[in-house]
């Protein structure tokens, strides 16, 4: 009896087989295929692909050819899948001109509801410096991939440079194709040189078509009282999180004003808002700007930027106590690998302020700056078991004032603060060590934007 029914294997329906076949992970689906040719042929059946990340790093010695599995997943599976992450190591002009391959088979994707564009780098590197044909060419299928899709749901650049100054590109076959479709659009850019970039010409007035959109990131040099009002019109969905990059600051560009801010947070109230400080090196004064009274910020974060003065926190601690969620401040160590920046300055630590005011501060990242021992213990304190992550380095916390106050040794220091913040955060913690810290923040001759990319992109998946 065995023996017969083993051989009707081979002949079960393709339904049967893609139904065995869905509740398997990759690697045992892709063993089971061997067992025979009917079930090679229903490797690749649509329903089992909707999602496909594809690896492009050739300088990944962990993988044998990591480029010839993406190449072989495009091939058979890029002119159906619905959701793309291409993850590029763009560093790499090789595993960029695949990147490039690949959205040229999705140029013939109409199911296509998802496209992330994942790079190591805000920059493409290509083969020759003045290589704009390659350029011309990623702009040309990015196109097309939005005109053929017919409900094309989410689209994000990458954070990359020479795309994002094209977005006027893109914008407007958006508008035309995908306006009752888009749900999440990420135009927000990292600029090389900060203070000095050419401000491309975006037709704001084309948002008003995205009638469903709920997630969008932008540099701030596009943010005004017009754009805000766009998306505060009665008849649109509302938005329910809004990432901003500032890069710099131009008293040139009208300003956002209250009434826009306070317009837009009672159309959308649960409205997200994320600051990224990205190389900022204007004057402390201008963050004052970006901060308006009414904005709903939920996530601040600080990455490089000599322009910021940790006595802002207090200002946002009393206006954005009801919203503020999470911060993260990132700067370079000085020579000896310490704090160059510190939150001791005499007064009111800034930073217990905050833990103080703001009732929904959940994570807090500080790298850079100098933070007193006896602060973490206040904070800890303050906020308690809400707090799910507190990344401090060991070299940027100063023991000073506990060891003073307790007549505690350096050593006998660190470890009741390390006892008094694990007690009060109801759960094991040390502070990062030096192993854990981004390269970008110990040695300055790497690209910064490894320090802060991956946080920027997670904010950006579908």
């Amino acid at each position: 009896m065995a023996g017969e029914s083993s051989g009707l294997w081979n002949n079960l329906p393709s339904i049967i087989i893609v139904e065995i076949f869905s509740f398997l992970k990759l690697r045992d689906r892709l063993n089971a295929s061997s067992v025979c040719l009917a079930w090679r042929k229903n490797l690749f059946h649509p329903k089992l692909w909707r999602k496909v990340v594809f690896h492009l790093n050739s300088c990944d010695n962990t993988t044998v050819n990591p480029n010839n599995g993406a190449r072989f997943l495009a091939k058979h599976c890029g002119r159906f899948v619905r959701e793309v992450i291409i993850e590029v190591n763009s560093s790499n002009p090789t595993d960029v001109q695949q990147c490039k391959d690949i959205l040229k088979i999705l140029t013939y994707n109409n199911n296509l509801r998802a496209l992330s564009i994942k790079p190591l780098s805000s920059r493409l590197e290509w083969t020759d410096y003045n290589d704009t044909l390659s350029l011309d060419q990623y702009v040309e299928f990015l196109i097309k991939i939005i005109k053929r899709a017919t409900c094309l749901q989410h689209l994000s650049l990458g954070c990359i440079e020479e795309l994002l100054d094209l977005s006027g590109n893109f914008l407007v076959p958006l508008s035309k194709y995908q306006a009752n479709c888009l749900r999440s659009l990420h135009l927000s850019s990292i600029k090389e040189v900060p203070g000095n970039y050419f401000i491309t010409n975006l037709d704001t007035t084309l948002f008003s078509t995205f009638q469903k959109l709920e997630r969008l990131s932008i540099d701030y040099d596009h943010l005004n009282d017009h754009f805000l009002d766009v998306f505060s019109q009665p008849h649109r969905k509302p938005l329910s999180q809004l990432i901003i990059h500032v890069h710099s600051f131009d008293y040139s560009f009208p300003q956002v004003s209250d009434t826009a801010w306070k317009k837009i947070s009672m159309h959308s109230p649960k409205l997200e808002v994320t600051i990224n400080l990205l190389h900022f090196h204007n004057l402390a004064e201008n963050v004052y700007t970006v901060l308006n009274r009414e904005m709903p910020l939920a996530h601040f974060r600080v990455y490089f930027s000599s322009g910021f003065d940790v006595e802002i926190l207090t200002h946002i601690a009393f206006r954005n106590d009801r919203t503020l969620r999470s911060l993260v401040m990132v700067d370079e160590l000085n020579e000896n690998f310490s704090a160059a920046s510190s939150f001791l300055t005499g007064g009111v630590d800034p930073l217990v302020m905050l833990a103080w005011r703001c009732k929904k501060l959940s994570y807090i990242k500080i790298i850079g700056y100098e933070v007193g021992a006896d602060s973490l213990i206040a904070v800890s304190r303050l906020r308690g078991e809400q707090i799910t992550d507190l990344k401090i380095p060991d070299c940027c916390i100063s023991s000073i004032q506990l060891e003073e106050s307790q007549q505690l040794s350096p050593h006998g220091a660190i470890e009741r603060m390390k006892s008094e913040v694990r007690y009060s955060l109801g759960q094991y913690w040390e502070p990062m060590t030096y192993s854990e810290l981004p390269l970008a923040v110990c040695n300055v001759n790497i690209d910064a934007d490894g320090a802060y990319l991956d946080e920027l992109l997670r904010d950006q998946m579908y």
